[in-house]
């Protein structure tokens, strides 16, 4: 592994900038893809958000995406759990999902490890995902294959059963994944005015009573995070990627997440006929699910705000105040809406 060079001062990662720490993790980016019987022609860097990602060609010409998952953010058991999913659905169906590529030691998860380097950044090689986003071709026609691509994985996620060691891990609450509570345990909802800290509560009541009330029965593998920035299309053909959320959950909780991203993004005018297809294309393979797909809306809302508290905290206060608006309305009988 590549130590680092003299003219490069050993500054603790987390006062890096972007570039700089994506010349740290080049290494072990490079270092792991010398794990796989991969000849690479080229490797560069396709977006830095949560995860690095590069895209990587190999000298044969075929197109593959090496994530370098950022530590705290998934656990090994998450990203394995999402490489058994990938790997069965590439086995039993045709919807697209990009292929794990396993490394010579027949692991698909690498934990990788190196100098300037701080945790594990664990390190996963897929076959690339052909076409332009969703989010460029919002339409019904397309809205309908969203909700066909729903079902579909639905079904399967019914059907399949997962190997032994697969993830526990079920979303049943606004927080499923171990996230610190900074919200209501934390004191951030205790630091907005009394009408915004009473809509908070009350929008924490309706939505475990919303997960309480679901059909154990319905409980499958899930997407968890399929929205229009995770699904590509191309030849007419709606094509899932991303699966990085891969956890036990509910149907209902599954389109919440992703109709929410829709309605934030296209506004109350286009939503309701976007919403409506999106349901005529499941109800082609599957009952819509019971249960109130906005209240878990509003749970998905929760997840935001706790997020904003934990790494946000400046803006909290005006975030917590919009929010506290949006979730009096409901109460109100208005409705959940957005600006």
């Amino acid at each position: 592994m590549t130590p680092l060079t003299a003219s490069e001062p050993a500054r603790p990662f987390a006062d890096l900038g972007p570039i700089g720490k994506q010349r740290r993790v080049a290494r072990l980016a490079t270092e792991a893809l010398r794990a796989y019987d991969l000849r690479v022609r080229s490797m560069r860097v396709h977006a830095f958000a949560t995860n690095l990602l590069y895209r990587v060609r190999s000298d044969t010409g075929e197109r593959f995406v090496l994530r370098m998952a950022y530590p705290g953010w998934r656990t090994l058991s998450d990203l394995q759990a999402e490489a058994a999913w990938l790997e069965a659905l590439q086995r039993d169906t045709d919807v697209g999902a990009p292929a794990i590529v396993r490394a010579r030691n027949g692991e698909a998860v690498l934990p990788m490890r190196g100098p300037g380097v701080p945790d594990v950044w664990h390190a996963t090689l897929m076959t690339w995902v052909d076409g332009r986003l969703l989010a460029h071709h919002l339409d019904e026609t397309n809205l309908a294959g969203l909700g066909e691509l729903f079902a579909r994985l639905h079904l399967h996620g019914r059907a399949w059963t997962p190997p032994a060691g697969f993830s526990q891990r079920r979303f049943e609450a606004f927080l499923s994944r171990g996230e610190p509570d900074a919200l209501f345990g934390g004191g951030a909802v205790d630091g907005l005015r009394s009408d915004d800290r009473r809509a908070f509560l009350l929008a924490r009541d309706w939505v475990e009573r919303a997960y309480a009330s679901l059909d154990q029965a319905d409980l499958r593998v899930i997407h968890c995070d399929l929205w229009h920035e995770n699904v590509k299309v191309h030849r007419g053909r709606l094509r899932p990627f991303d699966f990085e959320d891969t956890v036990w959950g509910y149907r209902l909780h599954d389109l919440a997440m992703g109709l929410l991203d829709l309605r934030e993004t296209v506004g109350a005018k286009r939503y309701p006929d976007l919403l409506a297809a999106c349901r005529s294309g499941y109800e082609q393979h599957l009952a819509w699910p019971e249960g109130d797909l906005e209240v878990l809306q509003i749970g998905r809302l929760l997840w935001k705000a706790n997020w904003v508290a934990r790494f946000r905290t400046a803006v909290f206060g005006d975030m917590g105040a919009a929010y506290g608006s949006v979730f009096r309305e409901f109460e109100e009988g208005g409705g959940l809406r957005l600006a």
